[in-house]
């Protein structure tokens, strides 16, 4: 994948997300994986005692479904936009 084609990421800087265990985490950008040039999402949570630590994940995992006990459910679900704010957290701790 070409760098340019970093551009069509779903996810822009600043979109919030909520992973399936609950945690809320927003977007800061894209990546490549060095080891094999895939794209990758960089986010962060939004709640708990590491805020400051980034996370990266293959872009492809973001649309993911897992297999939980209510069903299949995708591993992340956006709830705002980059201009918008989210709902404040309720404690919870994903990943």
């Amino acid at each position: 994948m070409a760098l340019s084609q970093l551009h069509l990421q779903p996810f822009a800087p600043g979109t919030q997300l909520r992973h399936y265990k609950g945690g809320l985490y927003t977007v800061v950008g894209s990546c490549l994986i060095e080891a094999t040039l895939q794209p990758g999402v960089l986010y962060k949570p939004l709640q708990g005692d590491s805020q400051d630590v980034l996370w990266m994940r293959p872009l492809a995992e973001f649309h993911d479904q897992i297999s939980t006990a209510a069903g299949l459910v995708l591993r992340f679900v956006k709830i705002a936009d980059s201009n918008e704010k989210a709902p404040a957290p309720q404690g919870s701790k994903g990943f």
